[in-house]
């Protein structure tokens, strides 16, 4: 989603800070597009409730531009994090991160469509949080899977076949794959340098394409953070 990102502070109360991401009504097209972006990331955010997702608080339509405002991450994105991670946190990130992703596939049918370290946001407790919206979007009720046509998703991110409009992607194997790039990018501290570092492993062995309800099973299967995902 095109828009400028900024940080808010309440003229009353300094502490009160808010992230505002901005998308502009001056453009050729009279804002039409940046109309729709609004309103289905607004329409999207309002219907959210869960500890490891961005928490939307008001948006606003003036004059000029368009406005999304959502809590403030004080302690940056996940991407200026990795060079920090050790594997006990690097786990932990992972779980509360499929939690969030298992909420959104299985629970409401929508895919983000964007994860990546860049949009992960590390708040106050030191627990990740997924956040822009710009591109997710609802799977209708009943359908199974999902055509790559008009997903733009980051392309280091994403697997090989959103990038072919032809494709067609069952509903959680857009994020799936998404949150497999971004669990390489925390063990090995770095940001892909191309998009196959998962797809070439699928390839070889497709029994490894989970859903987030799967994976989790797994891992609560195993003990790791059962706690955390009981929780959510």
């Amino acid at each position: 989603m095109s828009g400028d990102v900024v940080l808010a502070t309440s003229l009353v109360s300094p502490n009160h800070k808010r992230a505002v991401k901005i998308l502009s009504l001056l453009t050729a097209d009279g804002g039409l597009a940046n109309t729709i972006l609004f309103d289905r990331e607004v329409n999207i955010l309002q219907g959210l409730s869960h500890p490891h997702i961005i928490k939307h608080t008001i948006s606003a339509r003036c004059p000029d531009y368009l406005a999304i405002c959502t809590h403030y991450c004080p302690n940056g994105t996940l991407a200026f994090q990795l060079d920090t991670m050790n594997p006990e946190l690097c786990v932990k990130y992972f779980v509360q991160i499929a939690c969030a992703v298992r909420y959104l596939n299985d629970k409401l049918r929508i895919v983000h469509s964007d994860i990546k370290p860049d949009n992960i946001f590390i708040n106050t407790n030191n627990d990740p949080v997924l956040g822009d919206f710009g591109l997710s979007f609802f799977i209708p009720p009943g359908d199974t899977v999902v055509s790559t046509k008009d997903i733009h998703s980051t392309r280091r991110h994403c697997s090989l076949y959103e990038r072919h409009s032809f494709h067609q992607a069952t509903l959680w194997s857009l994020d799936m794959y998404s949150l497999g790039v971004t669990l390489w990018c925390m063990m090995f501290s770095a940001e892909p340098i191309l998009g196959w570092c998962l797809y070439t492993t699928m390839e070889y062995d497709p029994s490894l394409r989970y859903s987030a309800v799967s994976i989790l099973a797994e891992l609560h299967e195993h003990d790791v953070h059962r706690d955390i995902i009981d929780s959510l």
